[in-house]
């Protein structure tokens, strides 16, 4: 009976344990605009666990555009070849949650971008929001 009291207790002390470490963390909420959430879409692994892959998916789906938002953006090839004429303005920024694995892995690949001195204008403002 003592050794059944004894892992009761070993268990509930973990439990309490993990509900604590979990607590500690508050989930990031972060206001972006559409072009924040392309550049933060693009940024995600191709390549994960399996256990990532339900929370990248998510995470995902959270900052792709909506199908009025890409007929808002009038998204058109620009005249010169370089990239894409848009208008940005007219989708209004979007409130996304982030939880600490989706926080951790942006933050991570905004840093290795940094180090390897390849940050690029358009990461600038995701910068801020999760870095600085």
């Amino acid at each position: 009976m003592k050794s059944i009291k004894r892992a009761v207790s070993t268990l509930l002390i973990s439990l309490f344990m993990v509900s604590v470490a979990s607590a500690e963390y508050t989930p990031k909420v972060v206001k972006l605009n559409i072009l924040e959430r392309l550049v933060i879409g693009n940024m995600l692994p191709k390549e994960m666990s399996f256990a990532a892959w339900g929370i990248i998916n998510a995470l995902r789906n959270d900052l792709a555009p909506t199908e009025a938002e890409m007929k808002a953006l009038d998204m058109k090839p620009n005249p010169d070849g370089e990239g894409v004429i848009a208008n940005w303005d007219a989708v209004p920024e979007k409130e996304i949650v982030f939880g600490e694995i989706a926080e951790n892995l942006i933050v991570d690949a905004l840093k290795k971008l940094d180090s390897e001195n390849k940050l690029m204008q358009e990461h600038l403002t995701v910068y801020e929001k999760f870095v600085k």
